[in-house]
C-alpha cells in the first residue's frame, strides 16, 4: 500500500484576518477567505503520512485517502485510518506580489460533516513553495477539487548523509556529528550542535515521489572547490550565492537560495531515485552558514521542517526554553525564493 508523506502546518500556528478561520462549516471551496489575509506564524511543519490506494496525488473528496499513524495534531488526538484529503486550494500574494498555492488539510472526524472542518495548510512547490513567516499574506484566489502530485508539495531543507561539515576537528560527515560537537560558522567561529534531526527515504518512495530526492550540485559547479566534490542536498536547502550575479539580481552581496531554485540541468540537477537517502537536520543557537564539501550553505532555521515534527519540537523546546511555540530566528542572510532565484544560477 503506497505511503506518502506530506508537510503541513496545523490551524494554531496560522492568523486569518476579519475575525474568519480555515474551516468553512457550511461549505468547502474556501471562497470564505477571499480576500481575506493569512500568516503564517511558526515553521512549524508538521509531517503527515497518507495510505493512498487509488492514485499518486493529494485530492479532495477521495476515499482512498487515510492517515497511516495514529497522530496528535493541532492538539487533538486522530486514530489511523480517518480519512484525510485536500479540502480547497488557495492562492496567496505577498506584499512583493510573489504567489503561493495552499491546499486545505483536511482530516474527517467521525459524525462531522467532512468539508466542515480543516486542520491545517499543505504547501504545493513549484516556484512558491513554503510561504514566508510573520507575512500578512493576501487570498486572491480559491477554489474547490484540488489534486496535486504528493512529488509537487513542498518538503524541507535539509543535508544528506555523506556531507562533509567543517568542524573543528577538520570536515566530518553530517551523519557522524553528535550534540555538542563544535561546526565552524561563516559569522560566529565555532558553534556547538544543539540538535539533530535525521530522516531516511527509501529508494522506492523516491521513485513515486520526485519531489523528495535530493539535488546533486556537481564538483566545482559555484567555482573551483565549491563544492570540493559532488553533493547531494534536499530541495528546499538553501546555499550561499554570493558576487555580481547576487548584488546585480537583488541587490545584495551574499543571498541565501533553495537549492532547487539553481538547477540547471548541468552542473546542478535532480538526482535520480536508485538509492535510498538520509536526510540530516543541525541546529545551532542561531541561523548560521556552514561548510559543506567546501560550499557555503545554511543549518537548520528553528521551527521549519522536522520529520518527526512534535518530538522535535518537544526536544528543541526542553533546549531552547525561552523561545516559545515558533521558535523565531532571524535568517543568517536575505532569502530569495522567488521566479528571480534561477537568474542566480552559475
Amino acid at each position: 500500500m503506497p505511503v506518502y508523506t506530506i508537510y503541513t502546518l496545523e490551524s494554531a500556528n496560522i492568523t486569518v484576518s476579519g475575525g474568519e478561520q480555515l474551516s468553512g462549516i457550511t461549505q468547502g471551496d474556501g471562497s470564505h477567505l477571499m480576500g481575506e489575509t493569512i500568516t503564517l506564524n511558526s515553521n512549524d511543519w508538521v509531517a503527515v503520512d497518507i495510505d493512498d490506494t487509488n492514485d499518486a496525488s493529494f485530492d479532495d473528496s477521495d476515499s482512498s485517502q487515510s492517515l497511516e499513524n495514529a497522530i496528535s495534531y493541532d492538539g487533538t488526538a486522530y486514530v489511523s485510518g480517518l480519512r484525510v484529503e485536500s479540502e480547497y486550494e488557495m492562492i496567496l500574494q505577498d506584499p512583493d506580489g510573489n504567489t503561493y498555492t495552499v491546499l486545505a488539510f483536511n482530516i474527517n472526524e467521525p459524525g462531522v460533516t467532512s468539508y466542515a472542518t480543516v486542520e491545517g495548510l499543505a504547501f504545493v512547490g513549484g516556484v512558491g513553495g513554503f510561504p514566508p513567516i510573520g507575512v500578512p499574506l493576501t487570498v486572491i484566489s480559491t477554489g474547490e477539487g484540488p489534486s496535486d502530485p504528493y512529488s509537487s508539495l513542498a518538503t524541507p531543507p535539509c543535508f544528506t548523509a555523506g556531507c562533509l561539515i567543517d568542524t573543528t576537528n577538520g570536515p566530518v560527515p553530517v551523519e557522524a556529528l553528535e550534540v555538542g560537537d563544535l561546526v565552524e560558522t561563516l559569522d560566529h567561529g565555532p558553534r556547538p550542535i544543539r540538535w539533530i534531526g535525521r530522516r531516511r527515504f527509501p529508494a522506492a518512495v523516491l521513485q513515486r515521489e520526485a519531489g523528495f530526492r535530493p539535488i546533486l550540485v556537481r564538483k566545482d559547479a559555484f567555482g573551483p572547490g565549491q563544492p570540493g566534490a559532488d553533493t547531494r542536498l534536499s530541495p528546499q536547502h538553501r546555499v550561499l550565492v554570493q558576487g555580481w550575479r547576487a548584488e546585480l539580481m537583488t541587490g545584495e552581496a551574499e543571498v541565501l537560495v533553495p537549492v532547487k531554485k539553481l538547477v540547471n540541468d548541468t552542473s546542478i540537477r535532480v538526482c535520480g531515485a536508485g538509492t535510498d537517502v538520509t536526510y540530516v537536520h543541525i541546529l545551532f543557537d542561531g541561523h548560521e552558514i556552514v561548510t559543506c564539501d567546501g560550499l557555503l550553505t545554511e543549518s537548520y532555521f528553528t521551527g521549519e521542517a522536522t520529520p518527526d515534527a512534535a518530538d522535535a519540537r518537544a526536544e528543541i523546546l526542553r533546549i531552547f526554553p525561552t523561545l516559545g511555540g515558533s521558535m523565531d530566528m532571524a535568517a543568517a542572510r536575505p532569502v530569495v525564493s522567488n521566479t528571480s532565484a534561477a537568474l542566480l544560477a552559475p
